[in-house]
């Protein structure tokens, strides 16, 4: 967003370039023993043989965004919104997080758009998520004084910046969404840096600034003080000034500024990315607009050896348009009375529907077990207004499969899933359940008996409510019953059950007083009469949390598996149990490996270590799937950091599982031959052409009673969302599920 200083300060643009056009009645066993500590770190792996000298690295081709969106300095009025969001393609809007001075500090120590009364974004944050946005969140910190492009309002004091005065920003933004909006704790608030695409990081002069930004960053990710959440960070910047950011910390989230339109001699323009006659509608193609999404190519430092890897954002602001939205005299102001014309509008492009929580679109999980390799998807469900009619924003659940449709798990107004919620399939090599969670976080269960679905609502926490980053896993063990873990807002693990046949219990708490990092993912299987959690605590350790039948219900019992802290703390995880005997454990490293810890009954865990060669990135937002084929065979796909869908194949040798390096699958072709006849109209399915992975989306593997595994994946086209799936043998292309 351009950045407009607050009243009475004159409302100035900044000078910015345009970029260059481009078991319940079962006899108690007796309890399990202690498990031995994790070992020390195996000895360094033998080096493999040099390879030949690589040729520089070339950035990922460019992508299509997902969605479109909008900011503006403040907040309209939250009818404005629902009329704008009712009659136009744009789904997330950008919001000031801003708010009087920390107790104790003069006005000074902030910026003043920071701390500025009158944007007022943050009270109509509410309302404006329920008219069905999702929200980018901008906090204003300090620009680098040492060239014009930042507007003066964003220049640090004498003295600044400083990391003292990172931390204390970073609290600043966390009281804020305490005080005013505590339900969106854990969200990603983009950093804002006000400078041009000039700006170096890496100069002895912005030391001082890039150290601001670090500090900033871990506060920000930190409980407290007292209630204050903690947040995510991201920076809206030209995304190649994140370089040096991003080699710190890989798991950062970008907004990129890359304008596409300007007029002569400044970066605004009057020229709308919509057709006039639908002024409220951006066109995606030419001659109004023709965005893409450039990845950012994180070389190492002068004198580095680390591979280069490519990152990619989470959004771009396109456009600062300075004229009227919609314009003025149009049929529509007159259609619709309280959309009233405002300007300036930024505009933007995102890969997801709700920037602060990143999940792109649709949610899937496999559904194995059948001759027909199925998913199970979850898209986004627009809210309808109209009295008793009225629908809240929800997420809707459909069974595909490759040859048919099964019956579909019922969701309604009344217990709409939460949008964006996660879904999980048990056991995973036949499921017969799913649960996922509705508003607040709460778990429900849909229960396959013959074609019909069977739902029910779990018990809810009691004194705390769920973390606003949701975290769902569940086991199912050989006696039917079936656990689901949960993580309370207060960054404890809770688990319930329910026999084959009974109610599910009470939430109570698993791993004693353990507390998770504020962004752990969650992982569990069943092995033999033993369920089995991992998690990352606060320290960002991998943790494995277990209890076995005949113990204490859910249990105290949890072991560090990695006292070296090597995975990302957001990331994903994958827990399997190949055998009565082994424990893999799957994460991304902050190598961005794929990293493998095992454990083996009489022998403890081995610490994480990494897969592949060091060029063997992922991309650090994506889910990866992992499963089981035989007792020696454990396949895992994963999507690299160009987009690429690769497989891991993992099997137990030398005392230890291992992996070949990972195997590209075929790539979706970009258009159908020349010969391509679409399928008839009622096929579930048809050939995938154009569709890129999403970088923050699902990755799932299922298997059919043929011996086929196939992998289903979140992908997207401009404006429109999809799963789409191939056989990990055969020929076959990748198809679409309709």
């Amino acid at each position: 967003m351009a950045h407009r200083p607050a009243h009475p300060a004159p409302p100035r643009r900044p000078s910015r370039p345009a970029r260059t056009v481009p078991g319940a009645g079962q006899p108690a066993p007796p309890p399990a023993p202690a498990r031995p500590a994790p070992p020390a770190p195996p000895p360094p792996p033998v080096p493999r043989p040099a390879a030949a000298p690589a040729a520089p690295p070339a950035p990922a081709p460019r992508i299509a965004p997902y969605l479109f969106g909008f900011d503006r300095a403040e907040a309209p009025p939250p009818g404005w919104l629902t009329e704008l969001f009712d009659a136009s393609n744009l789904r997330f809007a950008g919001a000031y997080v801003d708010g009087p001075p920390l107790a104790g500090h003069p006005p000074g120590s902030f910026t003043v758009s920071a701390r500025s009364p009158d944007r007022h974004w943050m009270d109509r944050l509410a309302a404006t998520a329920a008219a069905g946005w999702g929200i980018v969140f901008f906090y204003i910190g300090y620009s680098s004084s040492h060239d014009t492009s930042a507007h003066p309002s964003t220049h640090p004091p004498a003295g600044q910046p400083t990391p003292e005065r990172g931390r204390l920003h970073a609290l600043h933004i966390k009281t804020i969404i305490a005080d005013r909006n505590p339900g969106w704790a854990g969200g990603v608030v983009m950093i804002d840096n006000e400078n041009s695409v000039r700006l170096d990081l890496d100069s002895r002069a912005e030391q001082p600034l890039r150290d601001y930004y670090l500090a900033l960053c871990e506060e920000l990710e930190l409980p407290g003080p007292g209630d204050a959440p903690p947040m995510r960070p991201g920076f809206y910047l030209h995304s190649p000034v994140a370089v040096p950011l991003l080699r710190a910390r890989p798991d950062l989230f970008v907004w990129d500024v890359e304008i596409d339109v300007a007029d002569k001699g400044s970066t605004d323009t009057v020229t709308p990315p919509f057709d006039p006659a639908h002024p409220t509608r951006i066109d995606v193609g030419e001659p109004h607009t023709s965005v893409t999404l450039r990845p950012t190519l994180v070389t190492p430092p002068p004198g580095g050896t680390v591979p280069a890897w490519n990152a990619w954002p989470v959004g771009r602001q396109f456009r600062f348009y300075v004229d009227h939205m919609p314009q003025r005299g149009s049929p529509i102001t007159r259609a619709r009375r309280s959309l009233t014309p405002m300007k300036p509008v930024d505009f933007d492009c995102a890969l997801v529907r709700n920037p602060a929580f990143p999940v792109a679109e649709p949610r899937v999980t496999a559904f194995g077990g059948r001759p027909d390799p199925q998913v199970l998807r979850g898209t986004f469900a627009e809210p309808a207004r109209g009295g008793d009619t009225s629908t809240p924003p929800m997420m809707l659940l459909h069974l595909l499969g490759l040859r048919r449709p099964g019956p579909h798990p019922e969701t309604s107004p009344a217990l709409a899933v939460e949008p964006d919620a996660p879904i999980v399939a048990v056991p995973p090599e036949r499921p017969t359940v799913v649960l996922s969670q509705l508003r607040g976080g709460v778990p429900v269960e849909w229960r396959l008996q013959r074609d019909t679905w069977v739902r029910t609502v779990l018990p809810t926490l009691t004194g705390t409510g769920a973390r606003r980053i949701r975290a769902l896993a569940a086991a199912r063990q050989p006696d039917r019953s079936v656990h689901v873990l949960t993580v309370s807002s207060g960054h404890r693990l809770y688990a319930q059950r329910r026999p084959a046949d009974g109610p599910w219990s009470e939430p109570a708490p698993m791993a004693g007083d353990l507390r998770l990092h504020p962004f752990s993912s969650l992982a569990a299987t069943s092995r033999g009469r033993t369920v089995e959690v991992l998690l990352l605590d606060r320290d960002s350790r991998l943790v494995n949390a277990w209890w076995s039948r005949g113990g204490e219900w859910p249990g105290k019992a949890h072991t560090v598996v990695d006292k070296a802290a090597r995975l990302l703390p957001g990331g994903a995880l994958a827990a399997l149990a190949p055998t009565a005997d082994d424990l893999l454990a799957l994460g991304i490293g902050r190598d961005l490996r794929l990293h493998l810890a095992d454990y083996r009954a009489g022998r403890g865990w081995e610490p994480p270590r990494p897969l592949g060669l060091p060029e063997h990135c992922l991309t650090p937002h994506a889910r990866f799937a992992a499963h089981v084929v035989t007792p020696e065979l454990v396949e895992v796909c994963a999507l690299t950091h160009r987009l690429q869908p690769v497989v891991y194949r993992l099997r137990p040798g030398d005392g230890s599982w291992q992996s070949a390096d990972p195997q590209p699958l075929p790539a979706i072709p970009p258009r159908p031959p020349r010969d391509h006849r679409p399928p008839a109209q009622d096929s579930p399915v048809e050939p995938a052409y154009g569709w890129v992975p999403n970088p923050y989306g699902d990755v799932t593997l299922g298997r059919t009673t043929t011996g086929r595994s196939f992998v289903t994946l979140s992908a997207h086209i401009r404006g429109r969302a999809a799963a789409v799936s191939r056989f990990l043998d055969g020929n076959e292309e990748w198809w679409l599920h309709r």
